[in-house]
């Protein structure tokens, strides 16, 4: 595919899917350090740590990488150092606990599906706990090792929980039409994190548009493939939130959005 004819500047996208597996994610960035790409985008907090793994040589701009540090992805994000810098997706995870107990204030329990191998799950649930505890919600947890096991693992959860929250990690973001389908079967609301996943069923989130994302990291990328060292550019934290629902969600399951929540939405999914 050829990009930025108006710049007389042709790139070619070699785009490579994973699917929440490690193993796959590894042997493509070490196919695409092989190939010598001038530049690798890694999507998800295991990619980019794939990525920086296979190469230190190749730039690197990530995407939707929780958080940075704790991750071993950059020195500092203020100045990453190295080959690689991108955008942080990390969730404002207490006020997403919050709009659910707007939306259901019978909630008691929460139930997540998460995936304990990737650094930005246990950032999240360390960060969810919190929310939980401080909110008097018990959060119940069903790990998973791939996108496989997210059905039969909502599935355990369900008759135990009152709510789920969509996990932050790629496994369960890959497979969150297994959550929805769950959650649909035992009447039960997902609060997600990022808007696609209301898109796809769950009630609602005040989260992060990974629209955007994507294009504040083709913004960096543009400048390294301009000369510009990955290094030397700040990480992104994207710290504007919007709020998302899904009206046909939320009428299936007899909950009534208060008003000002309908009215400061940015989107409601009819």
């Amino acid at each position: 595919e050829v990009y930025g004819k108006e710049k007389k500047i042709n790139i070619k996208f070699d785009r490579q899917n994973a699917q929440g597996d490690m193993g796959t994610s590894m042997m493509i960035a070490n196919k695409l350090a092989a190939d010598k790409v001038d530049l690798i985008f890694s999507i998800s907090t295991p990619s980019s740590q794939h990525a920086l793994k296979a190469t230190q040589a190749i730039p690197i701009i990530f995407g939707a990488v929780t958080d940075p540090l704790s991750a071993g992805v950059v020195q500092n994000v203020t100045k990453p150092g190295g080959n690689i810098t991108g955008v942080s997706d990390a969730w404002p995870i207490k006020k997403q606990v919050e709009l659910l107990v707007k939306l259901v204030p019978t909630v008691k329990t929460l139930g997540i599906v998460y995936n304990p191998g990737e650094s930005n799950a246990k950032f999240m649930l360390t960060k969810l706990q919190e929310a939980c505890s401080q909110l008097d919600i018990k959060l119940i947890t069903a790990p998973i090792s791939n996108t496989g096991e997210v059905l039969v693992a909502a599935k355990s959860l369900a008759p135990k929980v009152d709510a789920f929250y969509s996990s932050i990690d790629n496994s369960v973001l890959s497979a969150v039409a297994s959550l929805v389908k769950v959650a649909n079967e035992y009447r039960k609301p997902i609060i997600a994190g990022e808007s696609d996943s209301v898109q796809k069923g769950a009630i609602a989130t005040l989260g992060t548009n990974y629209h955007e994302i994507g294009v504040e990291s083709g913004k960096l990328a543009i400048k390294v493939l301009e000369g510009s060292k990955p290094g030397d550019l700040p990480v992104i934290s994207d710290s504007k939130t919007d709020l998302y629902l899904n009206m046909k969600s939320l009428k299936s399951l007899d909950i009534k959005a208060p008003a000002e929540l309908k009215n400061s939405a940015k989107t409601k999914f009819e």
